[in-house]
């Protein structure tokens, strides 16, 4: 999955502290929209292999760093709210 530009978005995460490029793997920016009922936001794609496994079937993971397990939400937005980027990506 690749993480995409969301609307309205109010900060842009980084990597974390410490985090090695090379050790740990790459870390795009991450924008994020923060809602009044205290959810942080972020917009994902799936990669066109990915969209195939998911519309055979395949389950959608999510990952946490952690031992405890925040509240979390997942989410199908609408095709009218990805944000053109100029790179056309």
């Amino acid at each position: 999955m690749k993480s995409i530009p969301i609307i309205g978005h109010t900060r842009r995460l980084g990597a974390p502290q410490n985090w090695n490029h090379e050790t740990d793997g790459l870390c795009h920016t991450l924008e994020i929209l923060d809602t009044p009922e205290g959810f942080m936001v972020s917009a994902w794609l799936p990669t066109a292999a990915e969209q195939e496994r998911i519309a055979r079937g395949a389950p959608i993971y999510l990952h946490i760093q952690g031992v405890r397990h925040p509240v979390v939400a997942l989410a199908v937005g609408e095709v009218s709210e990805i944000v053109e980027t100029e790179s056309g990506k």
